[in-house]
């Protein structure tokens, strides 16, 4: 139940190392109910005819197997924490979040399957290990999908292309697929397993009410979905209530990226109409949880030799709710970086919450002479480089959330700590650094 504690806390601007490292990754919370969820589908989908299994074992594992599937990538949490934070930013989302490797991966369970199914003597036909290949290559491919969706990116096409690729449509817990899967508290056979079901429902609308993220009329209609969706679990055939699920599942992820894309657009327009003299380079938009209203906006520009980094609060809605009434993880609260008020009015759609800028030549020197900062720039996407009590901090305002130094932000010493293994992502500034 860690992460339940991890998002109240960050709605609140508090952190803890273990916090703001997994800020960093969907939660596997998210994965494993969604693999389940596509597990039973799977299972009452796919004919059963000519299936050698017992039925209930056929179905447990489908359901187990697109589980695990769903969080084999993060197999990567085995080894990127050590060696600090470089590790962490170098390595998370790394070789294992890439299609070549999530595949070897998911065949690497289908052999542990087939092992398991003969040590217990249970004989199954080609349909069914088709069915469980099947379910072991989509899941883990589906987890890199759900990743790329929000705004730590992924490079899924390694070796072949080692860029950076950023959804920014969702926001990096997402209750509304939690509710998705609400019709499994009636679906699932163990009891163990819809206890579960329901505490997260549960935990789900306590996060939604006291997390200090999502406007109490939302958090309202929330808990009145999740009401919805188990009685549709309670009272209509399994069939229906899993394509009820999907529907939730699929429909809330299309409303935030249809969302995001008019976010952008409306970002492009605001840059060009106030910052005339400058160049957008690039722009991140987040939502809030179960919010496609409102949307925190990261943008990089570069003016006159410096590159800027604003930050705002967008709303989609300003006649019903103003961006000064949209809530933030910690736009108002201090952070490391020492902002400065950005030049320009906040309106009921725009408002605005500090920028830093930083010379070019600065970057670009730093990462032509310190090995350490140059690894980081294989991560950085939106840099800033200032002297703070830690010293002269290079950092990703992205992951900005609190005055101490957080995961995404080194100090530059005199003699650097050179990270042994470098992955040759690209780096996403790259426009900046001249490379």
């Amino acid at each position: 139940m860690m992460i339940f504690g991890q998002l109240a806390l960050a709605g609140r601007g508090v952190s803890t190392d273990s916090g703001d490292q997994y800020t960093g990754r969907m939660d596997n919370i998210t994965h494993t109910i969604i693999g389940t969820l596509v597990g039973e589908v799977a299972a009452r989908v796919a004919p059963g005819r000519r299936s050698t299994l017992p039925a209930t074992t056929r179905r447990n594992l489908c359901v187990t197997l697109a589980a695990v599937g769903s969080n084999l990538p993060d197999a990567d949490l085995s080894y990127s924490f050590f060696g600090g934070k470089l590790s962490y930013l170098l390595h998370h989302r790394g070789h294992t979040h890439t299609v070549l490797i999530a595949l070897l991966l998911g065949l690497a369970a289908l052999a542990v399957t087939r092992r398991w199914l003969r040590r217990r003597g249970l004989q199954a036909s080609s349909p069914d290990y088709a069915l469980l290949t099947a379910i072991l290559l989509f899941t883990p491919l589906l987890h890199i999908a759900m990743d790329f969706s929000n705004n730590y990116g992924v490079h899924p096409f390694w070796p072949v292309d080692n860029r950076w690729f950023y959804g920014d449509s969702v926001f990096i817990i997402e209750p509304l697929f939690w509710a998705a899967c609400a019709p499994l508290a009636f679906i699932f056979k163990s009891h163990v397993a819809r206890f579960l079901v329901l505490l997260l429902m549960v935990a789900a609308i306590a996060l939604c009410f006291f997390s200090g993220m999502v406007p109490r009329a939302l958090a309202v209609v929330y808990a009145l979905l999740v009401v919805a969706m188990l009685l549709i679990g309670q009272r209509s055939p399994a069939r229906i209530a899993l394509a009820a699920g999907v529907t939730v599942w699929l429909g809330s992820t299309a409303m935030f990226v249809i969302t995001a894309n008019m976010a952008r657009s409306r970002v492009d327009a605001l840059a060009a109409q106030q910052f005339p003299d400058g160049t957008l380079l690039d722009r991140i938009v987040t939502p809030m949880p179960v919010n496609p209203a409102c949307w925190e906006v990261m943008m990089l520009q570069k003016e006159a030799g410096n590159a800027i980094v604003r930050r705002a609060m967008l709303t989609m809605t300003p006649a019903w709710l103003t961006a000064e009434r949209c809530l933030s993880r910690s736009l108002d609260l201090e952070i490391t970086a020492p902002l400065v008020p950005v030049p320009k009015d906040s309106t009921a759609r725009l408002k605005w919450y500090g920028q830093i800028s930083t010379p070019i030549v600065r970057l670009v020197d730093l990462a032509r002479t310190h090995c350490d900062a140059a690894a980081a720039f294989r991560f950085i996407r939106m840099p800033w480089l200032a002297t703070t009590q830690d010293g002269l901090v290079l950092g990703d305002l992205r992951y900005d959330r609190e005055p101490e130094l957080g995961f995404a932000e080194i100090v530059i010493a005199d003699q650097p700590n050179c990270p042994r293994f470098v992955p040759n992502w690209v780096e996403p500034r790259r426009d900046l650094l001249g490379y």
